[in-house]
C-alpha cells in the first residue's frame, strides 16, 4: 500500500506541477517566461516549505489524525477557485 501511494503521489504531484507551470505561460507573452519561471519558482517552493512547517506544527499540538484532516480541508478550499479559473480559461478559449 505504501508503494502504491507514492507511485499515486508522485504522478499526482508531477502532474499538477507541469501544468501549473504550463498554464502560467500561456497566460503571458514570451517576454514574460523569466518573471513567470522565477515567480512560479518562488512560489513552489515557499509554499513547499510553509506547508512543511505548518503541517509539523499542527501535529505537534494536534496530532495526524488532525493534521491530515486540515491538509484535507484545505486542498479541497483550493478547488473552489481552481474550478473556477478552469471555467474562465474555457470560455477565454472559446
Amino acid at each position: 500500500m505504501v508503494i502504491v501511494s507514492m507511485v499515486l503521489f508522485g504522478a499526482g504531484f508531477g502532474a499538477v506541477q507541469n501544468v501549473t507551470l504550463a498554464t502560467m505561460f500561456e497566460r503571458v507573452p514570451r517576454s514574460g517566461f523569466g518573471r513567470v519561471s522565477v515567480v512560479w519558482n518562488l512560489a513552489f517552493d515557499a509554499g513547499m516549505g510553509l506547508g512543511a512547517v505548518g503541517f509539523g506544527l499542527l501535529i505537534d499540538r494536534t496530532g495526524y489524525p488532525w493534521g491530515f484532516a486540515v491538509t484535507v480541508l484545505l486542498l479541497l478550499a483550493v478547488l473552489v477557485p481552481a474550478w473556477h479559473d478552469r471555467r474562465y480559461v474555457q470560455a477565454e478559449t472559446a
